[in-house]
């Protein structure tokens, strides 16, 4: 497990990195908790791709799962989304605004 928080912030912006995961995300957001079959029938993907990408997001600890009969139910873990968005905010406002026509 990560330690130290860029560690974190890598794994979450790496899972992060494809757009259907952070489209995945978002349906997460809307709701407490979303059972597989429905985030399936949103995304126009394959079972199979959906799960991977899904697994990509629990391994970085963005979501988590738990079964529930033959299915899953997926949660949004909010907390790790938070310290990312904070560490991602303390790069932006600690980095230097270049000024025209000059290289940085």
């Amino acid at each position: 497990m990560p330690t130290t928080p860029a560690q974190r912030t890598a794994i979450v912006a790496k899972a992060l990195s494809h757009p259907v995961r952070v489209q995945i995300v978002g349906l997460l957001a809307a709701q407490t908790e979303c059972r597989g079959a429905d985030l399936f029938a949103e995304l126009p993907l394959a079972q199979s791709t959906v799960s991977e990408h899904l697994r990509i997001l629990r391994d970085a600890g963005v979501v988590s799962s738990r079964p529930v009969g033959a299915s899953a139910v997926y949660c949004l873990h909010p907390e790790v989304l938070s310290e990312f968005a904070a560490q991602v905010g303390e790069l932006a406002s600690a980095a230097p605004v270049c000024a025209s026509g000059r290289s940085c």
